[in-house]
């Protein structure tokens, strides 16, 4: 078996939870949580929350394992691949500042419904989620930029990989079987870029399909399935295939069990694009600092990275709710009038408001050369507003609020949670979650944990 699955899979299945500092165990009840809203939101909002149950019971899939926020049920491999969809749903969940990829909404649900399946105690889970988040960054860090440039999702193909890792850790395989757990991951790894640019509201389902598969994968090894020698560096394997082999194996696997990529998460404030942020934020302080309203306002230009600008910097005002995330000209028009952003300037009303189109068309976004030098150690944005009387004023963000240089706290996270499972949750069991989140490591099983994350509205 080639070193890189060969290594992965020794981490995977000789990690233990007493080896995890402190530091580390706090940031995974963070990530955690942070999922746990992500997945709220998209279980209430996202335009497929319920056709995508419905797809799965056309299928013939039955179970009793956890939706969240929903009161029906799936079979385990089911209930993490929809409940991976509505994590990535809404656009609001963690991702890696050096990946371009979410690893979380896979991650963390996989987890979650492994482990009420498999009557696991809080502190495999958190030992698991460390796992996944590693192995699936370590990938997606060591094959951008050139995955995307080639047409690749890391969120779809990286987090399948991630899913085979902390299912191979919470179904207790030894190396071998992790080390092919993974070469097999690497067979059903797939997703594609150009549902970012059409076709944007099945994102969460494609997402999905990398929970289901990483779970396969790990079930696969653990009936004894044959695997690929080389998966990923083979003459035909993964980085070929996707990153031009373009891969260093010894820099991807460096620092193994002591650096461990979950540190470098970051949290998503707004439910839009993490590229549309840097210009929210920007926009939002130098209203506050200069006391600009919003007509006020001739013109705003944007510089941003070649990444940002295309996914994000496409002229004039949205159509729908998914191309209003992915629209840094609404996203500001919004963050003008509110002083913020937020779900509600995603109903449809507000994406169809001619105030906020009016404003979008004053919106620039362009290829700043000084950002772009950063890209991609550091994702900012260059705002420049200028003002009807001649006045202008600018501001260059690089470090975000819920970055790892700028991260929220514990409680933060909770009223985000709050705001995001209102909708489904009973107040009660909001504040039991979040406390059992906070104290996730002596919960001694998960299913009376999972169900207080069904709906009870």
């Amino acid at each position: 078996m080639e070193v890189i699955a060969k290594t992965l899979a020794q981490f995977a299945a000789g990690t233990k939870y007493e080896d995890l500092p402190g530091d580390i165990v706090q940031c995974a009840k963070e990530r955690i949580i942070d999922i746990l809203s992500a997945a709220m939101a998209g279980a209430s909002l996202w335009e497929y929350r319920n056709g995508i149950i419905d797809t799965s019971r056309n299928m013939g899939d039955s179970g009793y394992s956890t939706i969240m926020g929903r009161k029906e049920t799936a079979s385990f491999p089911a209930a993490a691949a929809i409940n991976c969809a509505y994590a990535h749903s809404m656009e609001l969940d963690d991702g890696h500042r050096n990946a371009g990829a979410h690893a979380g909404a896979v991650v963390i649900p996989t987890a979650l419904s492994l482990a009420e399946k498999l009557n696991i105690d809080g502190r495999h889970v958190i030992l698991g989620v460390v796992i996944g988040y590693d192995v699936a960054y370590r990938f997606a860090r060591s094959m951008s930029p050139l995955l995307i440039e080639n047409g690749f999702h890391p969120s779809a193909v990286c987090g399948t990989m991630g899913a085979a890792a902390v299912s191979a850790s919470l179904l207790r395989l030894n190396a071998c079987q992790a080390a092919k757990a993974l070469s097999l991951s690497a067979l059903f790894a797939s997703g594609l870029m150009e549902i970012t640019h059409s076709g944007q509201s099945s994102k969460g389902a494609m997402v999905g399909h990398a929970a289901f598969a990483g779970i396969y994968s790990a079930i696969m090894a653990k009936n004894g399935f044959s695997a690929p020698e080389a998966s990923f560096s083979g003459m035909s394997g993964l980085f070929k295939a996707m990153s031009d082999n373009n891969v260093d194996a010894a820099k991807m696997l460096e620092g193994l069990g002591e650096n461990y990529e979950i540190k470098d998460t970051y949290v998503k404030l707004y439910p839009t694009c993490r590229h549309t942020h840097a210009p929210i934020e920007g926009t939002v302080a130098l209203c506050s600092e200069h006391n600009i309203m919003a007509e006020e306002v001739k013109r705003i230009d944007i510089g941003t990275h070649p990444v940002a600008f295309n996914l994000t910097g496409a002229a004039g005002a949205p159509c729908d709710i998914q191309q209003a995330r992915f629209s840094t000209p609404y996203c500001v028009a919004s963050a003008l009038i509110n002083g913020t952003f937020g779900i509600v300037d995603l109903k449809e009303e507000n994406i169809n408001d001619g105030r906020r189109a009016q404003l979008s068309s004053l919106i620039h976004v362009y290829v700043d050369k000084e950002v772009a030098s950063e890209f991609p150690k550091k994702r900012g944005a260059k705002i420049r507003i200028e003002l009807k009387n001649g006045t202008a004023f600018e501001k260059t963000i690089y470090n975000l609020k819920g970055a790892p240089e700028l991260p929220v706290g514990y409680m933060d996270l909770c009223d985000k949670f709050k705001n995001m499972a209102q909708v489904s949750l009973s107040e009660e069991n909001i504040r039991k979650i979040c406390g059992n989140v906070q104290n996730f490591e002596k919960l001694a099983e998960l299913s009376a944990f999972m169900r207080l994350l069904k709906s009870t509205n």
